[in-house]
């Protein structure tokens, strides 16, 4: 299975399921993809957090 939210894998057994009043299923790896999907109603961004993981990594260079 994978995350609603962001996409990654989710080991059998973990992670949590929501389930809407019409039948749809999600499944979410963590309670901040949850959150940020359901309540905060936000959408993942693939692009603006490699370009995050890009720069921490470059500070960490320097």
């Amino acid at each position: 299975m994978k995350c609603a939210y962001c996409s990654t894998e989710i080991k059998k057994g973990t992670g949590t399921m929501f389930v809407y009043n019409t039948g749809l299923i999600k499944y979410y790896c963590s309670s901040r993809c949850f959150k940020n999907d359901v309540q905060m109603k936000r959408k993942f961004n693939k692009k603006e957090t490699k370009e995050r993981k890009h720069e921490t990594q470059k500070q960490k260079a320097q």
